[in-house]
């Protein structure tokens, strides 16, 4: 018995391709499949929000500069070891985060030496 679906009389040659004129080439080869790529790294993306936060939120930066800093730092190290992604975003976690300590370290020397003068 077989497992091809009848066929109309009428039409003999409907199921058959039709074939390239003389000179072409014939169908097209399918392209190979995407590889899959590595996942980007959770410390990165970490990093390059509490970088984000430590320029933009007030008073907030104190905290999440140095969280920054360190989570771009262990970051950058798993990306080497593993080939993961997301070593752009370590990068830029670990200057915003070090801009966000540098700059809130001047707002508090400027602060205290201002209320030392204010006196």
């Amino acid at each position: 018995m077989s497992t091809e679906p009848p066929k109309d009389p009428r039409y003999p040659y409907a199921s058959q391709p039709y074939p390239p004129p003389p000179g072409q080439p014939g169908p097209y080869a399918q392209y190979p499949p995407y590889p899959a790529q590595q996942p980007t790294n959770g410390k990165a993306i970490g990093s390059l929000v509490t970088g984000i936060v430590s320029l933009v939120v007030p008073f907030v930066g104190i905290v999440t500069g140095p969280v920054a800093v360190v989570l771009a730092v262990k970051a950058r190290g798993e990306i080497r070891q593993t080939g993961q992604r997301g070593d752009g975003m370590a990068i830029t976690g670990l200057v915003t985060g070090i801009l966000g300590c540098i700059g809130y370290a001047i707002f508090l020397v400027l602060l205290i030496v201002g209320l030392a003068v204010g006196d």
